[in-house]
């Protein structure tokens, strides 16, 4: 007894049985009447079955044993609709990604606008300004406004132009509703090495970790006392060069410096520092400790004036 058939009848069946199973499996796909999965499975399962039966029916010699291969059309054909209902169907939509949602702006917000000055602060470059505050425009401007933001934070106009190089001297090219440096210096270059002064591109040592005070000797930055000592210190955390000399020159012809420390306390008309008569003697001292000719005093006028006269005549 053959429990499968020929198998050129098995093979038949089954390619046919299958196609028939996938035809009717993309038709429901494409049918509001097979919206819901168990329905789809039992019409699917019932029109299969009833198609090999109706096969079997008319041909009798082979219908005993192929009644033996009904379970195994029903499991393929099931298989074929779970397989056809796991697969996306073109009726489905894939939901999109919603749009990032738009930032709401009132419509009476101002927009603040930056100058060039401004813009530079926390990376700014040795020669550009090094800005510590700003103040804003209105929405209204005129030539006069540079002098009005001088005025209301307390610089001098002459420095608002310093820290604002982008504007015009006439003021003719500020903005509205822009912010304006108001508060900066030039930035200088940095001893970031520890070394300072006129040797090393006048890098300064303010901010240095080392030292603030440039040894104006060593060239180096430090704070010790005599880092910072007038007529030693350079420049940095001191009142520095502009004021006490570190090289002995001073005088009305070299800055108006003044003489201290290992220098001397006088200087010469020649604009030395130096200590003796030589420099701070009569005639030959500008500053400092100079030597003065001794004034004679004026003689007292005792009494008072009875008939309104005064004085020595």
């Amino acid at each position: 007894m053959v429990l499968w058939g020929s198998d050129d009848s098995i093979l038949r069946y089954l390619t046919l049985s299958s196609v028939f199973t996938v035809v009717l499996s993309t038709l429901s796909n494409h049918s509001y009447l097979f919206a819901r999965r168990p329905a789809r499975l039992l019409f699917l399962g019932f029109l299969s079955l009833l198609t090999v039966a109706m096969k079997f029916l008319r041909d009798p010699e082979t219908r005993s044993p192929r009644l033996l291969s009904f379970p195994f059309y029903i499991i393929l054909s099931l298989l074929s609709v779970v397989a056809a209902d796991d697969c996306q169907p073109s009726t489905w939509t894939v939901d999109a990604r919603p749009a990032a949602p738009t930032p709401f702006i009132a419509s009476n917000a101002t927009i603040r606008l930056k100058s060039a000055s401004v813009a530079l602060i926390g990376a700014v470059e040795p020669g550009e300004i090094n800005c510590r505050y700003r103040g804003s425009t209105y929405e209204d401007v005129n030539y006069y406004t540079c002098t009005q933001l001088a005025e209301r934070y307390e610089i001098t106009i002459e420095k608002f132009f310093m820290l604002n190089p982008d504007l015009d001297p006439d003021c003719g090219n500020i903005q509205p509703n822009t912010d304006y440096c108001v508060d900066g210096f030039i930035e200088p270059v940095r001893a970031t090495d520890g070394h300072c002064g006129p040797p090393n591109n006048n890098a300064t040592c303010l901010g240095n970790q080392s030292g603030q005070c440039c040894n104006a000797e060593t060239w180096t930055c430090g704070n010790s006392t005599a880092d910072c000592a007038p007529g030693t210190c350079y420049e940095g955390a001191c009142v520095g060069d502009n004021i006490y000399s570190t090289d002995g020159t001073c005088g009305y012809a070299y800055g108006n410096r003044l003489c201290i420390g290992k220098w001397g306390d006088c200087c010469s008309l020649d604009g030395a520092c130096g200590t003796g008569v030589d420099f701070c003697g009569e005639d030959v001292c500008q500053s400092g400790n100079c030597t003065r000719p001794n004034m004679p005093s004026p003689a007292p006028t005792l009494g008072n004036t009875t008939d309104g006269t005064c004085g020595g005549a």
